[in-house]
């Protein structure tokens, strides 16, 4: 209120009670992995498979992101943060064009990585006539060797048959251009993935639920750093939960881990996904289960619902599915589809249950989002009634949805807490609570 000292009207207006809480995300999605194209490091905010194939390229063998961001969506998932990690190595075909040297044909390593600069190309005169080329591309493993005129024609070769590179990009007005000859070229540029650091790009993002593309248990790197990443999150108002899939065996089967990490905000999944990849690769189901307990309501329990999946790498039977539940791992089993056993957590004590976890984490994003608007306004009993109100506003509505069965909630502060600037909230949280067992007594007459 400024100094009244004109004679006129004065009017302050105090706004607290117009305050609500704002709308909160419950199902963002956030996947690491390797792609053919991409920014490395940029998290990519994607609402659809065929926006990820234009910024990522086509899924395949050699990489993981776009393969999971299928299951991902297949399942339910809606709003994803991509990140790509890894570059492969590339080799670039030039020309004079103009007088100038110009880019004919861009190739790459299929596969990202430095283990893509062992590669090498040799272009030289072939048969059956002096306008054909032979272009050898050679590892220590492997040789592929193409016939042919043109760039275009290598270029279309590659993408039909080739195991070892992929076209990046072919210039149209260069097409028809035969390849020069080349002695010993070799790829360049190749740089493996680093997830820890792909993660460090995800924190300040707001994302619920987090997956390494293709990865498991069978790196412990791979699961320090997704539960680093969890931890830290955490500590920065920017909770999550991690999913993750058992590694294979020695054997390459689906093994029941006799060791679990405890973590209230880490998922375990097993047994793996089939998909088109050969080997096949344990980490994918987590993609699924990710896309299928990001499209449910918070206080929904993933136990017993559905995912779409070509096949199970391992079809557990009763006994394994129960050991493996009691080593708090979330199993899929085949039954009238691919069904998840039981949506739980790997922590050993309250925190089991999925969705209170989720739950919980909902309240937490809700609670700072009514008390922060309150920051810097006066200490009063009017200003803690409004603050109050405000909250009321946020648990009666998770109430309504069923999310909570009951609060209660208290707003306070002494004289000393006024001075000191602090405003006390209590609050006791019911959560909801999902069916797992239905227990039927017969009776006979």
């Amino acid at each position: 209120m400024p100094e009244v000292i004109l004679p006129g009207t004065y009017i302050e207006v105090r706004d607290e009670g117009l305050i609500s809480a704002g709308r909160i995300s419950t199902g963002n999605i956030g996947v690491v992995g390797t792609a053919a194209q991409g920014t490395e490091f940029a998290p990519e905010l994607i609402s659809s498979l065929s926006e990820a194939r234009e910024k990522f390229g086509a899924a395949n063998a050699q990489t993981t992101l776009v393969r999971s961001l299928e299951l991902i969506y297949q399942n339910g998932g809606k709003t994803v943060y991509a990140v790509s990690t890894g570059l492969s190595s590339r080799y670039e075909f030039k020309k004079t064009r103009d007088g100038q040297e110009a880019i004919a044909l861009a190739v790459q390593a299929q596969k990202p990585g430095k283990a893509g600069d062992s590669i090498t190309v040799t272009v030289s005169a072939g048969a059956p006539d002096v306008d054909t080329r032979m272009v050898t591309f050679k590892t220590a493993t492997a040789t592929e060797t193409y016939p042919v005129r043109t760039l275009g024609e290598l270029a279309k070769l590659i993408a039909d048959k080739s195991e070892l590179v992929q076209v990046v990009r072919l210039d149209p007005g260069l097409q028809h251009e035969h390849p020069n000859n080349i002695s010993s070229g070799t790829f360049a540029g190749g740089k493996d993935a680093d997830y820890a650091k792909g993660l460090e790009a995800l924190e300040n993002e707001v994302v619920n639920i987090v997956v390494l593309a293709g990865q498991d248990t069978g790196t412990p790197a791979m699961v320090a750093a997704l539960a680093g990443h969890l931890n830290k999150t955490a500590g920065i108002k920017r909770e999550r939960i991690g999913v993750m899939g058992i590694g294979f065996d020695a054997n390459g089967r689906d093994p029941v881990p006799e060791d679990v990490p405890a973590s209230d905000r880490l998922i375990l999944v097993s047994p793996g996904a089939v998909v088109q990849e050969k080997p096949v690769s344990a980490g994918y189901m987590a993609a699924a289960v990710a896309g299928a307990i990001a499209a449910l309501p918070v206080h929904t329990s993933p136990t017993n619902k559905t995912l779409v999946l070509e096949g199970l790498t391992t079809t557990f039977n009763s006994a394994t599915l129960e050991k493996l539940v009691q080593r708090r791992v979330l199993a899929v089993e085949k039954r009238d589809g691919f069904r998840i056993v039981k949506g739980i957590t790997t922590h050993d004590g309250a925190w089991q249950q999925i969705t209170t976890r989720r739950i919980v984490d909902y309240a937490i994003y809700g609670v700072r989002s009514s008390c922060n608007p309150y920051i810097g306004k006066l200490n009063n009993v009017r200003v803690r009634g409004a603050m109050k109100a405000t909250l009321n506003g946020f648990l009666t509505r998770m109430v309504e949805n069923e999310a909570l069965v009951g609060y209660e909630l208290e707003v306070s502060a002494t004289r000393d807490q006024e001075i000191a600037g602090e405003a006390i909230v209590s609050m006791t949280l019911k959560p909801t609570f999902s069916i797992d067992f239905v227990k039927v007594t017969l009776y006979l007459s």
